[in-house]
């Protein structure tokens, strides 16, 4: 990583919550921005001062305007506001996240008198600075030490109570989450922002030099005071945490961010606060949760599917093979003497027609409908080190079809399957549906010992995409799009006796349309916008199919088949470029599981068919690699005629 990268990446990381990092005046407005924020209303009474801008929102009131000499702009009921109180809420959803330092339980105690190091403070009920007294801030010379205090009802600064900040502290990392209401006495002195959920109060001449007043749902209240957004010291180069020790998801957004503000953007206050708030642990944790991983399932969730349904369709054509019969025996037809043999594929003959009597083998003319219900379970292993979730995919389908022999050597056919997938990733960390519909058509065709056949298939899927962040808050983040998949398989073989060495390329190319995630609950700060993208496959497979087949009391046949494969995965997986919706220029790309190349394939069929037609059968089948199993099956019923 370059030198210039590498300092930009870490500013990002350092980047403290209400440090505004802009490149020129056209920059959108911060919360870092703003002095003062009201859900209901701001009123002022008497000569106030205001450096910084003002918000009111959902609110629009605004009254006592004419005495407050007002550096900024004021924001009220508009657009603006709205999306600065959604801000607020992530900022006060993630102080309110934080875990309690170690001795950090104040609750009951004075704040006045006390000198405290850098951490999470926490008050049960109410918290105070008695009249007169002093809080000390201490850095310990430190200029990016965070101070938070978790207030459980309400915060009071009784009158002529201040605080000092002492060996580098700064005000703008200063934090008082408050779950009601807070109130400045008279002359007193405070430092920092005060993030209340309901109200802020500031009494006669009571003053935030180096803060702000943020009130989520209720009004702030000003007589005579001073406020003044805080302005940081440049950050430094700090190791918040180790570039070397984050995984590909976790490196590839911070690269983003970094790129960012490298280039002169700016970090809105949902992804800044977390390097000001968080230890190193806890920041790697929420940059896991940021990449948005979820996405990488959707492929291999869409490429199983089309896999089982391609092998129904593949395997609808196929018959095992039967003895010679003498073409005087009764109702056996002139010249036929063999059938094909049942083909397994990556998921066995998922809807392999099952055998049927001499006396029923293809003619030209013949018919067949056929009925398949098939599934499958697929598991990829995580990597721990690559920051990859375990995959875990389940597929479901019907397959209905119809085949028709123009020749007594070839056969062509159609079909539709309706198809329920669903994945999900390891540790929470997302999961998915798709709804697809696809159709296919077939042909096979013999030349003596050898076959050769094919299948192009196209499928349609609506896909559903859900993840959860808990970064501040509970954030379920739901995506919707389409995708298509189209598919052709093509194989040969040579029977010798019960045994068919075969080769056989399937190819598959899966294409998911943009989109952009929306938050079912709590709110869309870490929702992302995904680029449209394609996944390729291309498999080649080589084995044996071994079949054996005999007369059964029905007058038909009961039929057995094991093929064993070897398969070599040619896949080109691009996870297309995302960005996050608050964001839209940082754009990163993201990795997820994946399977080996190379994996072996065995299958079990047993079928059986009566004399009028009608057969029945069922396979059992896997896929076996290194870090991945895919295990399915499927039942089929159908009838000639």
């Amino acid at each position: 990583m370059s030198r210039s990268l590498r300092l930009g990446l870490r500013s990002a990381l350092v980047a403290l919550p209400l440090s505004l990092v802009v490149g020129g005046g056209a920059a959108a407005q911060d919360l870092s921005d703003f002095g003062v924020v009201a859900g209901q209303s701001l009123t002022n009474t008497g000569p106030t001062i205001i450096t910084g801008d003002i918000a009111v929102s959902p609110g629009t009131s605004y009254t006592g305007s004419g005495s407050v000499v007002h550096t900024g702009t004021a924001y009220l009921g508009d657009a603006v506001a709205a999306r600065i109180q959604d801000d607020l809420t992530t900022l006060y959803l993630a102080l309110a996240g934080r875990s309690t330092s170690t001795f950090g339980d104040l609750t009951g105690q004075d704040l006045g008198g006390r000198t405290l190091a850098p951490g999470v403070y926490n008050f049960d009920t109410s918290a105070m600075i008695s009249a007169g007294r002093t809080l000390t801030l201490d850095a310990g010379g430190d200029p990016n030490a965070v101070f938070i205090f978790n207030v459980g009802s309400t915060l009071t600064a009784e009158s002529g109570a201040a605080m000092v900040l002492e060996n580098g502290a700064q005000g703008g990392n200063v934090f008082f989450r408050v779950g009601s209401s807070a109130t400045l006495d008279t002359s007193s002195a405070l430092v920092g922002q005060i993030v209340a959920l309901t109200s802020i109060s500031m009494n006669d001449t009571a003053g935030l030099g180096c803060g702000a007043a943020y009130a989520r749902n209720g009004s702030v209240t000003l007589i005579n005071n001073t406020i003044g957004v805080c302005v940081l010291a440049a950050p430094g180069i700090g190791d918040v945490v180790d570039v070397a020790d984050l995984t590909e998801p976790e490196l590839a957004v911070v690269e983003a961010l970094g790129a960012l503000v490298a280039a002169g953007g700016q970090i809105p206050i949902a992804f800044a606060i977390l390097a000001a708030t968080q230890t190193p642990e806890e920041l790697a944790l929420s940059l896991a949760q940021l990449p948005g991983q979820v996405a990488t399932g959707v492929a291999p969730m869409g490429l199983q599917s089309m896999d089982d349904f391609l092998d129904a369709v593949v395997g609808s054509g196929r018959r095992p093979r039967v003895a010679a019969v003498s073409p005087r025996d009764p109702g056996v037809p002139i010249g036929m003497v063999r059938a094909d043999s049942i083909y397994t594929g990556k998921h066995g003959p998922a809807t392999a027609p099952l055998s049927f009597s001499t006396s029923l083998a293809v003619q030209p003319g013949q018919w067949d409908v056929w009925a398949s219900a098939y599934g499958s379970r697929a598991v990829i292993d995580g990597n721990a080190r690559r920051g990859w979730q375990k995959l875990t995919s389940e597929n479901r389908g019907l397959a209905l079809g119809l085949n028709h022999a123009v020749s007594p050597n070839t056969e062509i056919g159609i079909a539709l399957s309706l198809n329920d997938a669903d994945f999900e990733l390891g540790n929470g960390f997302g999961s998915g549906t798709a709804e697809t519909v696809m159709v296919a058509v077939r042909a096979r065709t013999s030349m003596d010992a050898w076959y050769v056949e094919g299948a192009l298939a196209h499928g349609r899927s609506d896909i559903t995409t859900e993840r959860v962040v808990t970064i501040a808050g509970v954030d379920r983040l739901v995506g919707e799009t389409d995708a298509t998949n189209t598919a052709a398989h093509l194989e040969a073989g040579y029977h010798m006796g019960p045994i068919t060495p075969f080769a056989g390329l399937r190819a598959q190319s899966f294409t998911m349309d943009p989109y952009s995630e929306t938050a079912a609950s709590g709110t869309s700060s870490y929702a992302l916008r995904y680029g449209k993208h394609t996944t390729t496959s291309l498999r080649s497979e080589l084995g044996l199919d071994m079949a054996w087949s005999g007369n059964n009391d029905m007058g038909g046949t009961t039929g057995l088949g094991l093929r064993i494969a070897w398969a070599r995965e040619l896949a080109s997986n691009d996870p297309g470029g995302r960005s996050f919706v608050t964001i839209p220029g940082a754009t990163f790309r993201t990795t997820g599981a994946a399977a080996n190349r190379d994996s072996v394939l065995v299958a079990a069929t047993a079928s059986v068919t009566a004399s009028n037609g009608f057969h029945v059968g069922a396979s059992i089948n896997a896929q076996y690699s290194g870090r991945a199993r895919d295990v399915g099956g499927s039942i089929v019923i159908g009838h000639r005629w």
